[in-house]
C-alpha cells in the first residue's frame, strides 16, 4: 500500500513588511481569500495565513506561511522577532505616498538585520487602482523605483489589493524566484562538496594520473542576478 502524497513539497516562511496603511493586510486577504474588507483595521503585532502555489513546470507544490506584521513603530520589538528563518519578504509602499517609499530602504535594512543574508525581497507598490483613477497620484516614477531595486537586489511589482490586480501573479512569481534560488544554492553546495572531496581524497588524484588522456573538467555556473524585468511591474 502506497503512502498518500504530502500536501506540499516545499514550505516557506514569508513576511509582509512596510509602513502602516500601505495595504499589507488587504493584500494578504485578497491573496488567500480573494475578498477585500470594507473597513480595514491596523494590524496589532502579527497575524498569519497560509497559501499554496503549484509550480506546474517542475510539478512542485509550495506552501507559504505568510506573516503580516504591524507597521507601527511601537510594535517593532514584537514584529522583528517573527522575521527569523524567513525565506522571503514582501516589502510594501503606497504608490501614492512618498513618505512610505522613503522608508523602504530602512525597512530593507531591518529585514537584513533579522534574517539570513540569502532572503529574497520583493518591493511591492500597492494601491495601483488609485493610479488608474489619476496617474498623477504616482509619488515616484517607475524608472526611479526600478533603479533602486536593481541597486539593492530586490524584485519589483505593482498591485491593487482592492481590485485584486496582479496579486496572485506577483506572489507566484515571488515563490518561483525563491524556489529557483534555493535549488541553485543546493547545486552550488554539492559542487563545492564534490570539489573538496576530490582535493582531499588521494585516490581521486591517482585516478587522474592513471588516465592522462582524459582532460580534467569543471562545471561553472555564475549566480544569476535577479533584477526587475520590463514586464514585472504589473502595469496591466
Amino acid at each position: 500500500m502506497t503512502e498518500p502524497k504530502a500536501q506540499y513539497d516545499e514550505l516557506y516562511k514569508i513576511i509582509l513588511v512596510g509602513d502602516s496603511s500601505v495595504g499589507k493586510t488587504s493584500f494578504l486577504i485578497r491573496l488567500t481569500k480573494n475578498v477585500i474588507k470594507k473597513q480595514s483595521q491596523p494590524t496589532i503585532g502579527v497575524e498569519y495565513a497560509a497559501q499554496s502555489i503549484l509550480l506546474a513546470d517542475v510539478d512542485k507544490i509550495v506552501k507559504s506561511v505568510i506573516w503580516d506584521t504591524a507597521g507601527a513603530e511601537k510594535y517593532k520589538a514584537i514584529t522583528t522577532a517573527h522575521y527569523r528563518k524567513s525565506e522571503g519578504a514582501l516589502l510594501f509602499y503606497d504608490l501614492c505616498d512618498k513618505n512610505s517609499f522613503d522608508n523602504v530602504l530602512s525597512w530593507r535594512q531591518e529585514i537584513l538585520q533579522h534574517t539570513d543574508d540569502k532572503i529574497m525581497i520583493m518591493l511591492i507598490g500597492n494601491k495601483l487602482d488609485l493610479l488608474q483613477e489619476n496617474p498623477q497620484n504616482r509619488c515616484v516614477s517607475v524608472e526611479e523605483v526600478e533603479q533602486i531595486c536593481q541597486q539593492h537586489n530586490m524584485l519589483y511589482n505593482e498591485t491593487s489589493a482592492k481590485e485584486g490586480t496582479n496579486v496572485k501573479e506577483c506572489f507566484e512569481l515571488f515563490i518561483r524566484k525563491i524556489y529557483e534560488s534555493k535549488q541553485f544554492n543546493v547545486e552550488e553546495e554539492m559542487q563545492v562538496s564534490s570539489q573538496r572531496y576530490e582535493n582531499d581524497n588521494p585516490k581521486s588524484e591517482n585516478k587522474t594520473e592513471e588516465n592522462p588522456m582524459q582532460p580534467p573538467y569543471s562545471i561553472k555556473q555564475d549566480k544569476p542576478k535577479i533584477i526587475p524585468s520590463e514586464n514585472c511591474c504589473g502595469t496591466s
